[in-house]
């Protein structure tokens, strides 16, 4: 007789249910995930702190020519026209870092960090770990101008990969992992925990479940204690105390997120045309000359506008705390825009955050400047706007909203600017989901052919219950029937194969179609005992279709037989997997409200 049939469903009657829980609603596994997340935390936090102190070190010699690392903003530089080369040299650096040793350090290191968990078994190099930040700091170093957080998140990512990598993991787990050193470097850069945890949810996990939040959770506060231990909890931009002038001034942000979803719109169609340009250079190895010459236009840029040079968080602080005439501010917005898109398209590499916190924070206290010359008495303060509009530009390119709302509600430390921040990014979110199927962290992994998707729910396999889709009416033989008796009563039905059961109606297994097909000896006549298979999945009232579908494919079964309980063993339903496949169409029509093709006699489950 072959094996029994496999059930993972046993803890689920009722019998038995308060003595089996643990490890029911999350599996003991994660602990130790827990205590891994934690160490990976701590030292994405030291990681990002490293970069951070690297680039500043750049930053200072180059621009300054002195060996420190301080705090230094190279807008404040006196190089005169010299400062047209400097990036250049970053640029040539990076791009020779990238022709001849890692092809993944282009870009802003969020898309590649998502091709790595959806295409890649979450598996990322050591050369990722350690070229990503040296990278990074040469290019802002030199006046790139980018953010550090991308190449963050990317190095902290690819540790927790090599963590888990090295721990021989399962690629789920090091996804986790991957997802942790993300979260740390994003919350260890800007003292965010909650940002850190969102952005690794919103960008790399695409899922809310206690056995990955948890992880994620832990190793960015882990990450943010290490941030604390060396900057303190001041906030990295601090600002007033903004206030609604009332709750009418929110139609005012509305608009804003219609203008700023515009512009993130914009910035990712600009980036996209400019990076087919720069790969498309007819000369031979553009890959090395393109982040040079994109940096030689930053250059003439930042000649005449400074502030693009960088990272540009002091300019961020200038336009919160209404430091800057309207004249700079536009000037500002528009040539960061023109910066980041020539600088990033050419394929150099560095984060979009900061970036387009500067383009929507200035084109943000610009329009809210020009509406008081409307509603001088309904607009509060235009830093206020450029606040709200920042969030909005980032959530609307990354497709990130609620990393967008709670990463600049933590670091105004402001409750008054959270209900503008949700008008305003959800608006802006919308806009360029409208009219964009691609975000600024899909469009480049679109155009290699990969299929990606922001948005995630809960799997229906995970919302339906067996009983649900379970056939309760069906033909049952018993186990002492000869072969000769049960097809001359036969009738074939639309289960698919046919419960044997013993004398007193308990479960002894299944038969289908072809175990009739069987030819008898002269001197023996088969029962069912001797034809009954053992190759189904036995199930319980109240187990989720996701919990049977996952023993379905480790004993490669395609039938379920659902049991009264495990004492009874009496027949109440029968599965195939085709019957599992209709949740996807019910789903569709729960969606769509298009009920036509639903069997005559039958409804759809709910699914709420």
């Amino acid at each position: 007789m072959a094996d029994g049939p496999v059930s993972n469903a046993a803890t689920l009657n009722s019998g038995d249910f308060t003595k089996h829980q643990f490890g029911v609603a999350l599996e003991p596994q994660v602990i130790k995930i827990c205590c891994i997340a934690v160490v990976v935390g701590i030292v994405g936090g030291f990681v990002a702190q490293g970069l951070l102190e690297l680039i500043y070190f750049f930053t200072n010699l180059i621009f300054y020519g002195k060996v420190s690392f301080a705090v230094s903003d190279p807008a404040n530089n006196h190089l005169g026209l010299w400062v047209i080369l400097i990036p250049p040299i970053g640029g040539l650096i990076v791009g020779l870092l990238i022709y001849f040793l890692e092809p993944t350090l282009k870009g802003h290191g969020i898309p590649e960090a998502m091709e790595a968990v959806l295409f890649g078994h979450s598996r990322m190099r050591l050369r990722v770990a350690i070229l990503k930040p040296l990278a990074t700091a040469f290019a802002i170093g030199t006046g790139g101008p980018f953010g550090a957080e991308g190449p963050i998140i990317q190095t902290g990512g690819a540790i927790g990969s090599l963590l888990g990598q090295a721990l021989g993991l399962t690629p789920y787990y090091r996804r986790v992992l991957l997802a942790c050193g993300a979260a740390a470097g994003m919350a260890a850069t800007f003292t965010a925990p909650l940002a850190g945890i969102l952005v690794a949810v919103e960008l790399l996990l695409f899922e809310l479940r206690a056995r990955s939040f948890i992880p994620v959770a832990l190793a960015s506060a882990a990450a943010t204690g290490v941030r604390i231990y060396f900057a303190g909890w001041s906030p990295l931009f601090p600002t007033p105390a903004f206030k609604l002038t009332g709750m009418s001034e929110l139609w005012l942000f509305a608009l804003m997120g219609i203008l700023m979803g515009l512009v993130g719109l914009c910035m990712i169609r600009t980036l996209d045309w400019l990076e087919d340009f720069f790969d498309e250079l007819p000369f031979k190895h553009a890959a090395i000359w393109s982040p040079a010459i994109g940096a030689l236009a930053l250059g003439i840029i930042g000649y005449f506008v400074p502030q693009v040079f960088g990272t540009s968080y002091g300019t961020i602080r200038q336009m919160l705390n209404d430091h800057l005439s309207v004249a700079t501010l536009i000037s500002i917005a528009v040539a960061k825009f023109w910066a980041l898109v020539i600088s990033l398209g050419s394929g150099t590499t560095g984060g979009v955050f900061a970036p387009s916190l500067v383009v929507g924070g200035g084109l943000g206290a610009a329009y809210a400047t020009a509406c008081q010359h409307f509603f001088p008495r309904l607009v509060s303060d235009p830093a206020f706007y450029s606040l709200v509009a920042m969030a909005a530009v980032f959530g609307g390119i990354a497709r990130a909203p609620f990393t967008s709302i709670v990463f600049l509600f933590e670091l105004s430390h402001n409750p008054n600017s959270l209900l503008p921040l949700i008008v305003s990014v959800m608006i802006a979110d919308g806009f360029v989901r409208l009219c964009s199927r691609d975000s600024i962290m899909t469009i480049k992994l679109v155009k290699r052919g990969l299929i990606i998707s922001q948005d995630y729910s809960v799997p229906v396999l995970m919302r339906a219950s067996i009983e649900q889709v379970m056939k309760r009416e069906f033909n049952v033989v018993r186990s002492d029937d000869t072969l000769q008796s049960v097809l001359e009563k036969y009738k074939p039905t639309g289960t698919g194969f046919t419960p044997v059961v013993n004398a007193d109606e308990t479960l002894f297994g299944i038969v289908e179609a072809r175990d009739l097909m069987r030819i008898e000896p002269p001197d023996h006549h088969f029962t069912m005992r001797e034809l009954a298979r053992q190759d189904y999945v036995l199930a319980y009232p109240g187990e989720s279709v996701d919990q049977v579908h996952r023993s379905m494919m480790l004993k490669d079964v395609e039938n379920v037989v659902v049991v009264q309980s495990r004492q009874t063993m009496n027949v109440v339903g029968v599965v195939r997997a085709n019957d599992i496949l209709q949740l996807r169409r019910w789903l569709l029509e729960e969606e769509t409200g298009d009920l036509r093709r639903t069997p005559l006699g039958t409804s759809p489950p709910s699914l709420e």
